[in-house]
């Protein structure tokens, strides 16, 4: 089965009249690889093209020293890259390959209302090959984004209907179909506010779509406190019930003046009383026993009757009470079940865990976001609260994590990172933004945003709002050129040093000359290169002095890390060969 996509003209029906054996050949080669199942599209009609001054040239790094922000030492780098997301997701593949815990994006939603810019011109509704160029934007850079995630990432992608379906499809295939997890539905207005005041369909929804980079990755269930508040019924039984099967299990009927049924103080003895009724008849076995067979029962037992009821939960009673209706016209009933077993062997209180909903309201704060971070943007802004939200169903629990948003925006997920290290100052969670400058969207509303929520600021009240504090190093792509060359290669090596501080997380430079440098980050790391032979003597002088532990990236013509050339101190570097090992990166993106 094949997809076709909807509104694209479909190819004339080709002639091979005057075709070579070889074009035939390569023709038949692309008909055998056509998919059985999936989404296609006309990549041929919609190849994406970068400005012809950066054709043939390699993505490189360049830090804006006069934008890097530093509050606190002791905190992580956070970065922000201003560039195409495609030519920093190359970079990113050398520097952070299996290394991003999660990744929020939300990229252009294909409205054709001018938000969607293919090979310099607006992908308008009329171009009968907007979602083949939407696919192909986008498949470029979902498969880029898949090699940063560890095997426990996650990636969340925002998206409306407009290229829902198709994005679909295209996820499954770059990142599998059984690593879908859910499909979150956001609430993103209140009915009567529509972005057009004159549409026939009030939208009120966007979607989230949530895949993991492996079988092993996992959402984070919320947890609440399991208390015994609840438990305060005691079940009092006299007389001889009558036993029978019901539904295969053994249930005692008592008629109502042969027990009763008392509330005390809460213990763990005690029973919890449950109405059986609503989503409790589909959600648990104990609802469903109730809807199932003792409903029926009514026009066989008498009103107000009590039902032992065997082999029924997981509580540490091994059964559970039930009580028909009061009245002849009721249906309802309750039941009483005890504590859970792992809370009855443990201590008097436990944890809960709670499904995940997959409705999201969202709405007021979607509709009161467009100051936060004290920047006014309109043009599809996220609240802080919702993208919080995201990001603690993805992250994982005990560490800190590394957090991407290649789609940056305003910078709302770096603010949304900020504000959850906030309220957990043991965790030092970091992110990393992309995001190219159309409009001045990174150094007009992005940059200043986070510098705002870093230092804080002052409203137009005078009022002041206190930073979050942290630190972020401002990148933009530059390029070098990618003809393998001796020359090149040299000037590859000479250009790496962003990219390499930005790997190793080393930024503050101990050592700097033409031949080699070292950077350390404060905390025991080190990182050193060595740009020519000339700088080896050297700089083993200045690791024997610092006598500690350093990851050192060697220029080499080859994959020769130059082992012979560092012997008499071996125990003390961990060599990498460059620019060899960048290349081979990009030999891999960019054929």
């Amino acid at each position: 089965m094949t997809i076709q996509i909807q509104g694209e003209r479909p190819r004339p029906r080709e002639s091979y009249e005057g075709w070579s054996r070889e074009e035939l050949i390569e023709e038949i080669r692309k008909l055998r690889k056509r998919k059985k199942y999936g989404i296609v599209w006309d990549e041929e009609k919609a190849r994406e093209q970068f400005d012809g001054e950066i054709e043939g040239k390699l993505p490189i790094l360049k830090e804006i020293k006069n934008k890097a922000i530093l509050t606190d030492r002791s905190k992580p780098i956070n970065a922000l890259i201003e560039g195409d997301n495609y030519h920093s997701l190359s970079v990113l593949n050398y520097t952070h390959k299996n290394a991003i815990d999660v990744i929020y994006i939300d990229p252009p939603y294909n409205t054709g209302n001018e938000e969607f810019i293919f090979n310099d011109n607006i992908v308008d509704r009329d171009d009968a090959y907007r979602h083949s160029k939407w696919l192909s934007f986008m498949s470029r850079r979902l498969r880029l984004a898949k090699n940063l995630l560890r095997d426990t990432g996650i990636i969340f992608i925002s998206i409306d209907d407009n290229e829902y379906a198709q994005l679909k499809l295209l996820s499954d295939e770059i990142l599998g179909p059984t690593n879908y997890l859910v499909t979150l539905y956001v609430q993103v207005r209140y009915p009567g506010k529509t972005l057009v005041e004159d549409s026939d369909v009030q939208k009120l929804i966007e979607t989230v779509l949530v895949y993991g980079k492996s079988s092993v990755a996992r959402l984070n269930r919320e947890t609440v406190d399991y208390t015994l508040d609840k438990f305060a019924w005691q079940v009092r039984v006299k007389g001889r019930p009558k036993s029978i099967q019901i539904g295969k299990k053994k249930v005692e009927i008592y008629d109502k003046n042969d027990y009763e049924i008392i509330k005390t103080k809460p213990s763990k003895q005690n029973f919890k009383e449950i109405w059986a009724s609503g989503k409790i008849l589909d959600g648990n076995s104990s609802g469903r026993f109730f809807r199932d067979y003792l409903i029926p029962r009514q026009s066989v037992d008498k009103l107000g009757t009590l039902y032992k009821v065997y082999g029924i939960g997981d509580d540490v009673y091994g059964y559970r009470y039930f009580t028909g209706p009061k009245k002849r016209e009721a249906t309802k009933g309750k039941y009483y079940q005890g504590v859970p077993k792992e809370i009855f062997e443990g201590t008097e209180s436990g944890e809960r865990t709670l499904p995940i909903e997959t409705f999201l309201n969202f709405a007021d704060g979607f509709g009161n976001c467009r100051l936060e971070g004290h920047v006014d943007f309109r043009s599809g802004k996220k609240p802080i609260a919702f993208l919080q939200r995201l990001l603690k169903l993805g992250m994982v629990e005990g560490r800190d994590n590394s957090i991407l948003d290649f789609f940056a925006g305003s910078g709302s997920t770096g603010h949304a990172v900020l504000e959850i290290n906030k309220e957990n100052p043991t965790r030092q969670h970091r992110f990393i933004l992309c995001t190219n400058d159309e409009n001045n969207i990174c150094t007009a509303i992005c940059y200043p945003r986070l510098e705002n929520v870093i230092k804080g600021y002052r409203n137009s009240e005078g009022k002041r709002t206190k930073g979050l504090g942290g630190n972020l190093k401002y990148f933009r792509t530059s390029f070098v050129e990618s003809e393998p060359t001796d020359r090149n290669k040299k000037r590859l090596v000479d250009e790496s040093c962003e990219m390499l501080c930005l790997k190793e997380d080393c930024f503050d430079e101990l050592e700097s000359g033409q031949q080699f440098k070292i950077f350390t980050n404060g905390q025991g790391r080190f990182l050193g290169i060595v740009f020519d032979d000339a700088g080896i003597e050297p700089f083993k002088q200045k690791v024997r002095e610092l006598d500690r532990e350093i990851n050192v990236y060697v220029f080499s013509l080859d994959e020769s890390a130059r082992e012979e050339e560092f012997e008499d101190i071996i125990e003390l570097v961990n060599l990498k060969p460059i620019p060899e090992a960048i290349l081979n990166v990009y030999r891999r993106i960019f054929k």
